[in-house]
């Protein structure tokens, strides 16, 4: 992963205003969030956001390009995210290793979070991030259970 440094602000805004994460946040919300506690890095093609077992706990929203997901040991793909989707939610919330690998399928640009940056964020910013990863959760859990069922 490479940290991207010297995108202007104005740039990832106009990035993330066309993303549905963003849409419950004011505009001022979105310049402190991108601003004061995130780093923006590029996955190149092929190139991993993390590995499974690794001790990373940032949250990755993607903002550009798509990541497959998948267990380490058989490679079998358990799904993909893109641009407005996040990743990497069980190790940000609960500070263990990662359970899965994420790899990206095109150039891939994430805004990355850290737990502890989220505790500096302003609450009203802190409290609609949880909210959104409590809602993608939600539609993921919804997702397993459509997959399950096929299985059966």
């Amino acid at each position: 992963m490479k940290l991207l440094e010297n995108i202007t602000t104005i740039k990832q805004l106009e990035i993330i205003n066309r993303l549905d994460f963003f849409t419950e946040f004011t505009l001022a919300e979105r310049q402190v969030l991108l601003e004061s506690f995130s780093h923006l890095y590029l996955i190149s093609k092929d190139r991993y956001a993390f590995k499974r077992f690794e001790q990373d706990n940032r949250l990755y929203i993607i903002l550009n390009g798509e990541l497959r997901i998948f267990a380490e040991k058989d490679h079998v793909d358990i799904g993909h995210v893109g641009p407005g989707e996040f990743v990497g939610e069980g190790a940000f919330i609960s500070n263990r290793e990662r359970s899965t690998s994420a790899q990206a399928i095109s150039d891939t640009i994430v805004l990355a979070i850290t737990s502890e940056a989220l505790t500096k964020l302003p609450a009203v910013i802190r409290e609609k991030i949880k909210d959104k990863i409590i809602a993608g959760m939600s539609e993921r859990i919804h997702k397993l259970n459509h997959f399950i069922e096929e299985k059966l």
